[in-house]
């Protein structure tokens, strides 16, 4: 599981999240936002559900065109199926 969370008196604008699989085996990735700044802390909204990422490919949860804001009371998390066999990148603007 990896979060990311504002910092305190800012607001993310998520303009991209990518999940890559390095192994030869798929993996399912799940990402949410949690309405808590700590990820596995209170209540998580499934933004993309246990979807498999073939191996050495690529899933594109979000761009630009469907950015997304977080506040510092909330926080954004990847979780995979297969422990060490997905990466995550995630860019975003803060704004204060």
């Amino acid at each position: 599981m990896t979060g990311l969370t504002p910092a305190a008196g800012t607001v993310n604008r998520i303009t991209s999240i990518v999940i890559s699989n390095t192994t030869s085996s798929a993996a399912s990735a799940t990402v949410a936002i949690s309405n808590n700044a700590t990820f596995g802390s209170g209540t998580a909204y499934n933004m993309a559900n246990v979807i498999s990422v073939p191996p050495n490919a690529s899933l594109v949860v979000t761009d630009k065109t469907t950015s997304f804001y977080v506040t510092e009371n909330q926080s954004v998390g990847v979780t995979s199926s297969t422990a060490s066999a997905l990466t995550y990148v995630a860019t975003f603007e803060a704004i204060s």
